[in-house]
């Protein structure tokens, strides 16, 4: 008994002497604009703007058009034209749509924004489409199945890609968790790969609360357009540090990564994106 209250008073005496407070002096919050820019082959640019939020502090996130942005101005020129973007809904801003200035193989397009005294832009390009050989259904769970693609990746490297997808009825395409990769590990080669069902814009919620043994999975008689996007090096750098951001899910122990921001201007972050798509379309029928 004596042993033991030796051994008890030396283990509380250790661990506090070990004991340090330490003080972490935050820096200042600096608001930042938020650019989710794109044009597509076929199409004229859309640009989503808004503001950051706060870290620490209370952050009321229960109306977010408080952190949309409105009266900015925003154009988007291929060398030759210059599209001055429209805000969609004037009363809250966010979404900035082109009009004359359309999406070409080949081309370099030029964003400019304005906003609050500053000027932000960037550069993208609309590269050559490759398109996946194929796709198909491979059942995980009886009638349930993510959807596959098989794809030959051209010699050399530099190639990336990302992968949107939707099901007839849904109201637009959506990306998966993870939905970017380059071919420094395929190069050249034919390859199989599979995503999930994404959650639709707006409706993650419905989606979390899908059953567990359904939720991500496609259903027999669902028919499902995948939009396969050749995208540039920058832009799929952009898409793999915003995932590692998002996978971290605010963990304080997680290994630090920056995102690797394609716009120039103080106090900014985001991209603006290129994206070369080809269409393909699978009916999920019963298994075999």
């Amino acid at each position: 008994m004596r042993y033991f209250i030796y051994i008890s008073v030396f283990t509380f005496l250790l661990f506090s002497a070990c004991r340090k407070t330490i003080n972490v002096k935050l820096p200042e919050y600096t608001e930042k604009l938020v650019v989710e820019a794109s044009i597509e082959t076929g199409q004229p640019a859309t640009v989503l703007l808004s503001v950051t939020a706060p870290y620490f502090g209370n952050v009321d996130l229960s109306d977010p058009t408080k952190f949309f942005v409105k009266g900015a101005f925003v154009t988007v020129s291929d060398g030759s034209n210059t599209d001055t973007l429209k805000e969609l809904f004037p009363a809250e801003g966010y979404i900035y749509l082109g009009s004359t200035v359309i999406g070409q193989v080949g081309k370099t397009y030029n964003l400019t924004i304005h906003y609050n005294g500053k000027s932000y832009s960037a550069t993208t390009s609309i590269r050559s489409p490759i398109a996946l050989d194929s796709i198909y259904a491979k059942y995980e769970k009886d009638s349930l199945t993510f959807c596959w693609g098989h794809l030959t990746d051209p010699a050399g490297l530099g190639d990336c890609y990302r992968w949107f997808a939707k099901r007839q009825g849904d109201q637009s395409f959506a990306a998966p968790f993870n939905s970017s990769f380059d071919d420094k590990f395929v190069d050249g080669k034919s390859f199989d790969f599979g995503y999930e069902r994404p959650p639709q814009p707006g409706k993650q919620e419905e989606y979390d609360h899908e059953p567990d043994v359904s939720r991500g999975y496609y259903r027999v008689g669902d028919t499902v357009v995948v939009k396969f996007c050749t995208i540039g090096y920058n832009e799929y750098l952009f898409w793999r540090s915003y995932y590692a951001n998002k996978a971290s899910n605010g963990n304080p122990f997680a290994a630090p990564s920056n995102l690797q921001n394609t716009i120039q201007g103080d106090a900014s972050i985001g991209a603006f994106c290129g994206y070369s798509p080809s269409f393909d379309t699978l009916v999920i029928k019963p298994k075999p």
